[in-house]
């Protein structure tokens, strides 16, 4: 299955890793912006239902300036990382057991060359 994501751009191209909006990564609490984990620093637990929001509709996605679409394999995110459906079309990319959110953060960035941009 092929989850979609709208994602500021590095200069080489790839998504920009991050915390903030529109960044390959999560927003912990605490941070401007609605957090997407309870986990605010790096040794705080981030548990399965927490997650890197995407979706399985890329017309749904709208695309700011300086940001481009991502489509990722959910066959490639690896043994730490996992898919759920959270609701309609929405998808979290999501630990498969509880991590710390240092753990979560470095999972997720070890994606950055699996997302391929879409046109």
């Amino acid at each position: 299955m092929k989850l979609f994501r709208v994602m500021k751009v590095d200069p080489d191209g790839k998504p920009l890793v991050g915390t903030r909006g529109y960044m390959l990564g999560v927003r912990p609490q605490g941070h401007t912006g609605r957090p997407d984990v309870n986990a605010a620093v790096d040794s705080d637990l981030v548990k399965p239902g927490e997650g890197l929001s995407t979706s399985l509709l890329p017309e749904k996605l709208k695309i700011g300036k300086n940001e481009a679409m991502f489509a990722i394999e959910t066959d490639a995110l690896g043994p730490a990382l996992e898919a759920a459906p959270d609701r309609s079309p929405h998808y979290l990319i999501q630990p498969r057991q509880d991590v710390t959110l240092a753990e979560f953060q470095q999972s997720l960035a070890d994606t950055r060359d699996l997302w391929e941009p879409v046109q």
